[in-house]
């Protein structure tokens, strides 16, 4: 058996990708086909687990979020830890400059207080993803972020964040992110630019 390194789930030794989240599994690439091995009998126990997958799902091709979403329960998961990851987020930020645009009377509506907010937000995810791995929401959902490229920066962390500026920015990033096509379930739109990923954090 082989662990998927996103999502900590069990695979067959053959299999190329996790049948829980569709990540890319790191044993199956590493080992060389060899096309003179003698053919195995098909283990029809491990063949009734794979989960049936239209075209664009088939190791190699690419697909939109909404079809990945729709075929694996584990991204399901994944991205539903992120929608309560960034809301806690939010509210460790919000709550803060709500006491501070309050107590030092420099409220000054609405327009303002969302312009601090999203950027103290956008300061903070991105320092914290760069010194930590995670944000507190992160830490506390069990999430980490990493670079496909080598070591995690704050050119990286802040590329990937600046749609957190503004919430409508971050809303059509997500938009974005549903129905562009990726070989890469667990990233957004900007982890793309930002040559991020986001996996589960191992203990």
């Amino acid at each position: 058996m082989q662990y998927c390194s996103k999502c900590g789930a069990q695979n067959a030794d053959e299999a190329n990708y996790c049948n829980n989240c569709a990540a890319p599994l790191k044993a199956a690439a590493q080992v060389p086909s060899q096309s003179s091995a003698p053919q195995q009998e098909p283990n029809h126990q491990q063949t009734a687990s794979q989960p049936t997958l239209p075209p664009q799902l088939q190791p190699g091709q690419k697909a939109s979020l909404l079809d990945y979403l729709s075929h694996y329960q584990g991204l399901q998961v994944h991205w539903a830890k992120r929608f309560v990851g960034i809301v806690l987020d939010s509210i460790f930020v919000v709550a803060p400059v709500f006491v501070i645009f309050a107590f030092m009377d420099w409220w000054m509506g609405w327009c303002w207080f969302t312009v601090v907010a999203g950027v103290v937000l956008f300061l903070y995810s991105a320092f914290l993803e760069e010194f930590m791995g995670a944000t507190i929401g992160k830490a506390i959902v069990g999430l980490k972020v990493i670079s496909i490229e080598g070591k995690l920066e704050l050119p990286s962390t802040l590329i990937r964040n600046v749609t957190k500026i503004l919430a409508p920015l971050l809303f059509l990033e997500f938009l974005v992110t549903l129905v562009v096509q990726t070989t890469d379930a667990h990233q957004r739109y900007t982890d793309r630019l930002a040559k991020t990923t986001v996996v589960e954090k191992r203990p």
